[in-house]
């Protein structure tokens, strides 16, 4: 028996509540596989409001039909299923879900309630850790040598590549779960068993080289460490790697067969050679030029640096000696020494002898007499000296450039601007102390006049060590040797950066918007000139877009000027992503943008275009901490079929953007000769209308609003008229978008609240019924700021009472975010007017708005009613919307009922008020009145 109705409530609500707390999406579908109820966490998991998923089903969700396919299975009630499946969003992401579904009978019929859970971070966990193990063995295999790691009882846990190469398998993987016992020769495998044991005893680090006479292959030496694995105290087993050092061996016993070769070499060395100690000492002396020394081989061996040579070159001898203990080498070192055939200067190369305790190790020191290079050389200084003079003191950055394109000298100029010393240029190339992308340019510069052997001027553009900009006018100048071959290039560089800056700063102004950056409208027709010439001649089809984005004025009057600059620079972005690198995207002032793109193939390109700027936009834009959707309207036209000249194809553009606009904004239109025609039938009606509350053209019509349950008229909704002299009668869904687009629905709105305030004092006698007269209020006249001062006056003039007037507004108005519109809709309130929201259901607002904001009535859209006694799912949204309207006390009042079958269905269902064919047309004012409290009846 199911509990009283007062106690069921209650358990309703608090299920509904629980329910909408619920974290987990929750789904109920019924035996027509369309979803009944849906959870606020549904609706954030995938994307789509509340009504959008009640209209959808299993399949409208989960690409892989798993619910059908569940439910053209055998049910029954009780039923419980689980099973993995992926949910798509609104967006089209795919989500992995775990779904837990039970079958329920409800009077007679099969419903299946499911919930879904969102495990995409649980995926995206395991993903991450199968990536971290291919990254490890991924490591592993990129060693060289074998890797390895055992448990205890010696079973491999973990092994690499070249583990597996070693043992004649394929893949790492195969060795995974066996023991050396598994892959090598049982006493080689008792020799890893027992290393690894010592090991583990020991708690040391073991290695060990060892020899394999028959190896596969060949004989081969391997280096083998291996070190115990611990984890929290726990031991984990043994890990090692094992290297193949045959070659190593190789190379020793070959070393010793060189070394004696090299000996039989110093013997017939023609420069002199000597053998010395660490500390200096002559050990030995080899030379066919005795007069070379400074005294006899007899007199030096014994004696040490210090007795033979001057302080000043013993210093330069025991440095180098000193360099080439510790390194190994030393060259280059240049000593003078007095002979007796004169002051002769000797290049020291000095080399560590092996030794096998490498204890006091002996040198080898080969000098060389240099003393003709050095002369030589003390003449280029004396010359170089005079170039260093004027090159170091001027301020342009100056280098030489060897033909490995390596620094040989910089100017200290140059070095200031690389925050280096000179001297730690040298040897560098240009991508190295520039930068990577301006050094291979210079360097490219460079290779090509090495080749060309030709002088050559390039600008480049890099940043100095300051971090600042710099553009750089760079000479390079090809330096010859006597064989006419370039041996060096002379790089001079002038530092234009102030020149080109205001070059730069100067074309910025002229050709583009300071605001975001892109093309301005000089730019831009500069542009589509050049692009109709191309297209011409090469006959391609070239388009241009003209985007307007749709109520931008409203950001600014709402958010603050700061918030459309940020929107307006973020719509630039979106527009530039949206196309190719080489189209164009222009600011042509306020929010109109303008795109050009050469070379289209076709119109479905074009499309393909627009859907991209679309989807851009259709993405939330974050102003001052809020997400704002702006759509925009778009206007195509296409070279040569729309025009063959630049006025003409933004003309056409344009026009077709228009278009765009009064067909709904956030739409798109390709150019047609009609849409000329159009907005030459638009100028004239705004021309018109201009003149009309002049004129005396305008007129109210009045459509009663009957009560369903008596036929009694309660009130009518204020409808205007124009009738136009040339014209004729304007239908209202042509001429009010052209006011309110031309800024006259203002004062034609003041025009019909005075009128319909008039009728209203006229119609409601005392100690009679209340007629409510509805009037229908623009989202520019509620947004004036003397709309209250006005209508308040106006009440006044005309003797009208303000609960006589009901005021209509549309949803989209309750979308206002800084509260402006609420206050206006609560000062109204306070008055006394009563509040109604237009053509309900089909705007975008959130149920919750009904509550916040005082809201007395709402009007069903005719487009519910007209399908109400003939489509289900437009029948269960009239009766939920009438369900809502009676838990917030507002009244409902049903647009557009034309047949006794609809007024039916609404009075069973506890609809109030309706209007429509069914009862009257629209009606003067001078008609309307005998009907005012009337009974109408509907004909039949």
């Amino acid at each position: 028996m199911s509990p009283p109705l007062n106690t069921a409530l209650p358990r309703l609500t608090l299920l509904e509540a629980a329910l909408a707390q619920c974290q987990d999406a929750i789904f109920l579908e019924d035996d027509q596989r369309r979803f009944v109820y849906v959870n606020g966490a549904a609706c954030r998991l995938l994307g789509y409001s509340e009504d959008e998923l009640l209209a959808m089903g299993p399949p409208d969700i989960d690409p892989h039909v798993t619910w059908p396919q569940l439910l053209a299975g055998t049910w029954a009630a009780g039923d419980r299923r689980g099973f993995h499946t992926h949910h798509r969003t609104r967006s089209g992401q795919l989500i992995p879900v775990d779904v837990n579904g039970t079958c329920l009978s409800v009077a007679g019929r099969l419903y299946f309630v499911s919930m879904a859970r969102n495990v995409s971070e649980r995926e995206a966990h395991q993903t991450e850790l199968k990536r971290r193990d291919r990254q490890l063995q991924a490591i592993l295999d990129v060693f060289p040598f074998l890797v390895w790691w055992k448990d205890p009882q010696g079973v491999i846990q973990v092994a690499n590549r070249e583990s597996a190469r070693w043992a004649n398998l394929e893949e790492a993987s195969a060795l995974i779960g066996k023991t050396d016992f598994d892959l090598v020769p049982e006493d080689w495998a008792a020799s890893y068993a027992e290393g690894d044991q010592r090991v583990i005893s020991s708690g040391q680090v073991l290695c060990e080289e060892e020899f394999h006479p028959d190896f596969p292959g060949g004989a081969k030496w391997t280096e083998t460490w291996r070190s115990p694995l611990h984890l929290d105290g726990d031991l984990l087993g043994t890990v090692g790697f094992s290297r193949d050092i045959t070659d190593r061996k190789q190379t020793e016993h070959d070393l010793q067969q060189i070394l004696a070769l090299l000996q039989g070499v110093i013997d017939a060395f023609p420069d002199v050679l000597f053998e010395v100690s660490r500390e200096g000492r002559y050990l030995n002396v080899w030379t066919k030029n005795p007069e070379l020394l400074a005294a006899s081989r007899e007199q030096l061996l014994g004696r040490c640096l210090d007795d033979v040579l001057s302080p000043e070159s013993a210093a330069i001898g025991r440095s180098a000696l000193e360099e080439a203990a510790l390194t190994g080498q030393s060259f280059g070192k240049v000593i003078r020494i007095d002979t007796p055939s004169g002051t002769r200067w000797f290049e020291l190369s000095v080399s560590r002898m092996a030794s096998p305790d490498n204890h006091d190790p002996h040198l080898i020191t080969v000098s060389r007499d240099v003393t003709a290079r050095m002369e030589l050389q003390a003449a280029l200084a004396r010359e170089e000296h005079k170039y260093r003079s004027l090159v170091e003191h001027s301020p342009d950055a100056t280098a030489r450039f060897d033909p490995q394109l390596k620094c040989l000298y910089a100017n200290p100029a140059m070095a200031d601007q690389m925050g280096r010393l000179p001297d730690a240029l040298v040897g560098l190339r240009p991508s190295e102390f520039i930068g990577t992308q301006a050094g291979e340019v210079l360097e490219s510069a460079l290779a090509s006049v090495f080749a060309s052997a030709e002088r050559s001027t390039l600008e480049l553009h890099w940043h100095n060590a300051r971090g600042q900009t710099v553009c750089s006018m760079v000479t390079l100048s090809p330096e010859f040797d006597a064989a006419n071959t370039v041996v060096s290039v002379l790089a001079v560089g002038r530092d234009i950066s102030e020149l080109r800056a205001y070059q730069d700063k100067i074309h910025q102004m002229a050709f583009y918007d300071p605001l975001t950056g892109l093309a301005n409208r000089v730019l831009f027709n500069d542009r589509l000139t050049q692009m109709i010439a191309e297209a011409s001649w090469h006959q391609h089809v070239a388009g241009v877009m003209i985007v307007d984005m749709d109520r931008f004025k409203q950001i600014n009057d709402t958010l603050g000027h700061a918030a459309g600059d940020e929107l307006l620079r973020e719509a630039a972005h979106r527009l530039r992503d949206s196309v190719r690198g080489y189209d164009t995207v222009a600011r042509l002032g306020g929010d109109e943008f303008g795109v050009l793109l050469p070379q289209v193939r076709d119109t479905e390109s074009l499309g393909r275009v627009v859907q991209k700027v679309q989807a851009a936009f259709d993405r939330s834009f974050a102003l001052t901490g809020r997400d704002v959707i702006v759509s925009c309207s778009i206007g195509i036209s296409v070279f040569p079929q729309d025009g063959t000249d630049s006025d003409e194809l933004v003309r056409h553009a344009d026009s077709a953007m228009y278009s765009a606009k009064r067909l709904g904004r956030n739409g798109f239109r390709f150019y047609s000769k009609d849409l000329t025609a159009t907005a030459q039938e638009r100028l004239t009606l705004e021309q018109g209308l201009r003149r009309a509350l002049d004129r005396n053209e305008l007129t109210l019509h009045y459509q009663p609003k009957v009560a369903l349950h008596s036929g009694v008229v309660q009130g009518s909704e204020a409808l205007l008229r124009w009738c136009n002299p040339v014209l004729g009668n304007v239908p209202p869904n042509q001429f009010i978008p052209v006011a309110e687009d031309a800024g006259l629905i203002v004062d034609i709105g003041a025009w019909v609240l005075q009128q319909a305030c008039r009728a209203a004092a006229e119609w409601n006698a005392p100690h009679q019924p209340v007629h409510k007269v509805a009037v229908n209020l623009s989202a520019r006249q509620l947004q004036t700021p003397g709309l209250l001062p006005h209508l308040a006056q106006t009440l006044v003039d005309t003797g009208c009472q303000a609960a006589w007037i009901e005021l209509e507004i549309t949803e989209s108005l309750l979308l206002d975010e800084d509260g402006r519109v609420l206050q206006t809709l609560e000062a109204l309130r306070s008055m006394g007017i009563t509040i109604a929201i237009d053509d309900f259901g089909t705007g975008y607002s959130a149920l919750s708005y009904l509550a916040r904001f005082p809201i007395d009535t709402l009007k069903i859209d005719r487009s519910f009613i007209q399908s109400v006694t003939t489509d289900r799912y437009r029948a269960e949204l009239v009766r939920a919307i009438l369900s809502i309207a009676r838990c917030l006390n507002q009244q409902v009042v049903a647009e557009g009922v034309e047949t006794l079958e609809q007024a039916e269905f609404l009075l069973a269902h506890g609809c109030e008020l309706a209007q429509g064919y069914l009862y009257s047309r629209p009606l003067p004012q001078t008609d309307m009145a005998p009907r005012v409290g009337a009974v109408l009846t509907p004909p039949g």
